[in-house]
């Protein structure tokens, strides 16, 4: 068994994540993926079935060369020791007594305190095939459960480790996307470039019978609408002058066939 890292050592502090008999490597591999993918760096494993075990480096994929870190630990008791705030991921609520939140309610109210050095928190797994013992949820502090739809509510170990560590991201405030927003990082169309295509547009539309003369204007201010409301670049408006262009030359040429003797 690895001694247990201290939680102050990674960015976010923690949670800790506790799988109780993963039966399967592939199990053990994903969520260590998704552990790190989220930003988090901890995960014990309680007596696990396949460890180590080659489905484990498999299904961990470029989180493979953190597999060193997980520590291993015989008991639950022993996995939980040094931890002072435990949630039990669970669907069985019959009988309990405990506070009961989804992902994002627990994030929201758990993820500020991670970059809390002395917040231990432990979010505590069960078998794929049972989940966790009724003695096990006794000793959590609270009870999460994911919200599903339908008759089949349980999830794949691993897929719910990925909607809490996800959720437990987002509530530390550490998720970052990358954006991609067209109407600010690139160079829109000038009003002249938009008043050019405007107009290339509606003569070609004549040209094809598409609009009449006596509703032109209607269909032009829709035409406008539309987009206007894509915020065009230059290069849009370029492309979408050549496709007018080349229907104009399209025409052209069928009417110079249906022309020749």
């Amino acid at each position: 068994m690895t001694a247990p890292t201290p939680l102050d050592a990674t960015p976010l502090g923690g949670p800790v994540f506790i799988l109780d008999r993963p039966a399967h490597g592939g199990n053990i591999g994903s969520a260590l993926r998704a552990i790190h993918n989220m930003g988090f760096r901890h995960l014990r494993l309680v007596e696990p079935r396949q460890f180590p075990h080659e489905d484990v480096e498999n299904y961990a994929a470029s989180a493979g060369r953190f597999i060193d870190t997980i520590e291993l630990f015989p008991d639950i008791a022993s996995a939980v020791a040094d931890l002072n705030f435990l949630v039990a991921m669970t669907r069985r609520l019959r009988g309990q007594r405990h506070h009961v939140v989804t992902p994002r309610q627990m994030g929201e109210a758990l993820g500020p305190k991670l970059i809390q050095p002395e917040q231990r928190i432990g979010l505590l797994f069960g078998t794929e095939r049972t989940g966790l013992e009724t003695i096990d949820v006794e000793r959590c502090h609270w009870i999460c459960t994911i919200p599903t739809e339908g008759e089949v509510g349980s999830l794949n170990l691993a897929q719910s480790i990925m909607v809490v560590a996800y959720e437990m991201m987002m509530g530390s405030g550490k998720g970052r996307a990358v954006v991609h927003n067209p109407t600010t990082d690139d160079t829109l169309a000038t009003a002249d470039e938009m008043n050019r295509l405007y107009a290339h547009m509606q003569e070609v539309l004549f040209e094809i019978d598409f609009i009449q003369p006596d509703r032109y204007k209607q269909m032009m201010g829709k035409l406008k609408a539309l987009f206007n409301r894509a915020s065009l670049d230059h290069r849009e408006v370029t492309i979408l002058r050549g496709m007018l262009t080349e229907v104009t030359a399209h025409c052209n040429r069928k009417m110079a066939k249906l022309n020749r003797p």
